[in-house]
């Protein structure tokens, strides 16, 4: 069960230094995007109540076990409640995940393919996002990393925990829990040619099944709902579709799984499945890490094509990770041309690492938290703050859209208890817009453009801030 036998050590401790500097780096991001609710509100939550296990005020209760919210609140009881404790509170996570890559390249690919497994995966923009911000998927993404290095290497009670922490995560850990034993069922299938039993694996899976449903019973006790509720805040994010509806969903799906240079990936993977199909070298090894593979998507897509707004980049980065498994594989074990390997780890690595780059035109919703394109903004956020405050507007007068309408407290955790208004023409003297907000249509730009003023603009990056007041 050891993660670093001695001959591993240096590779570990390099990956280890990068993700404590890293860390150095953004400890003082604030909270962004959807963390500022699964991150920072449910911790302020159980910080306020001394650590009491209580459900979560109707308003920031999505349905997930806010157990990350809870691990959050320990941390500043322990250590203070800072941006710095928060973020170093993600560097266990953070450096396991390193690891556990390098572990899984080494042995997808062979020697010398942990580092490259490592490299391509932090690289991707879904990762390299949620690893600058204070949130729950980058634990989701270690314990499915650390169930999937215990299930092939067979090592039960660590699988065990892993399976566990995937499901006291969130419900989307929950599923990928499920895609887990889905796999593993297949892959007995596989090798054995008979019907699989799924008791072989099922011990393994129990201690996190116990918590799910352990879980779904509490909160549908103490609250009367389970996954969401006809008054949620998120309400219209679950609704059903159909038709039009159903058929809109598999394009968003379909550039999911395309966007941020991820399309370079696929025509790598159709590729290399050619070569090896004209092969015929009768090695099928790479159908395990396939299989993991089609397992998550089938158990992680349904929510995205089945409701109305279920389909964010971050909720399929246990499946972004199954397919750099599968890449690394097929590259390491197939005899390629020293310089067409070369050429196409290039490509791979300006691939996904230039996908942080992307923005895409005003009018386009982004996941500006599955991608480092969205760190200039905190800085563009204060400079506009600072501003504000020496022009003497009050915050109120302001209106935004999300995630800028927030409590101060609960971005920076700094004690401010100001917070923007939403947007609204009648109403507002000022009007916030940024590309980051995706809730500014062309329309409104065009009423702005229109009736109002622009007195202050911010730039860097590809991202922008303005302050417009009204004529």
């Amino acid at each position: 069960m050891n993660l670093m036998p001695a001959p591993r050590h240096l590779p570990c401790l390099i990956l280890t230094a990068c993700m404590a500097g890293w860390t150095a780096w953004v400890q003082h991001d604030p909270f962004f995007w959807d963390t500022v609710q699964l991150g920072s509100k449910h911790a302020h939550h159980f910080y306020e109540n001394g650590l009491q296990w209580t459900a979560l005020p109707s308003e920031i209760d999505s349905g997930h076990p806010p157990v990350f919210g809870y691990y959050l609140a320990l941390v500043w009881t322990l250590f203070g409640k800072t941006l710095p404790a928060s973020h170093w509170a993600m560097f266990p996570f953070l450096a396991g995940i390193a690891i556990l890559l390098y572990r899984l390249g080494e042995q997808a690919g062979g020697k010398g393919w942990g580092c490259v497994l490592a490299l391509l995966a932090i690289l991707d923009p879904v990762l390299a996002g949620q690893s600058a911000l204070i949130g729950p998927d980058v634990p989701l993404a270690f314990f499915f990393l650390l169930a999937v290095f215990s299930l092939i290497n067979k090592h039960s009670a660590l699988a065990a925990v892993a399976i566990l922490g995937l499901c006291a995560i969130s419900m989307r850990g929950m599923m990928t829990a499920a895609g887990l034993f889905a796999w593993q069922l297949a892959v007995q299938g596989v090798q054995t040619h008979k019907i699989p039993d799924p008791l072989r694996p099922g011990l393994v899976f129990l201690p996190g099944a116990m918590f799910a449903a352990w879980f779904l019973w509490w909160h549908q006790n103490a609250t009367g709902w389970t996954g969401f509720h006809a008054g949620s805040p998120w309400a219209a994010a679950f609704e059903p579709v159909s038709g039009a509806g159903f058929l809109k969903n598999i394009l968003v799906l379909g550039w999911r799984w395309v966007d941020l240079g991820r399309f370079i990936e696929w025509m790598v993977l159709g590729a290399l499945l050619v070569q090896w199909r004209r092969k015929k070298t009768g090695d099928n090894t790479w159908t395990r890490w396939a299989l993991l593979l089609a397992a998550l998507v089938l158990f992680l897509s349904p929510s995205a094509l089945l409701y109305r707004n279920l389909s964010a980049h971050r909720y399929f980065l246990p499946a972004f990770l199954a397919m750099h498994l599968l890449v690394i594989h097929l590259l390491g074990h197939f005899d390629l041309r020293s310089l067409w390997r070369k050429s196409v780890l290039t490509a791979l690595f300006l691939g996904l690492g230039t996908g942080n780059c992307w923005i895409y035109p005003r009018g386009i919703s982004m996941d500006w938290d599955s991608t480092l394109a969205h760190r200039p903004y905190h800085r563009l956020r204060a400079e506009m703050l600072a501003y504000i405050e020496k022009e003497k507007i009050p915050f109120s007068g302001i209106g935004t859209a999300f995630p800028n309408v927030n409590y101060g407290e609960h971005l920076l955790l700094n004690g401010d208890r100001r917070t923007f208004s939403e947007k609204n023409y009648l109403k507002n003297e000022y009007i916030l817009a940024s590309n980051v907000f995706n809730d500014f249509s062309e329309t409104d730009y065009e009423v702005l453009q229109r009736e109002w003023l622009p007195v202050n603009k911010l730039e860097h990056c590809g991202v922008w801030l303005v302050l417009y007041r009204k004529h």
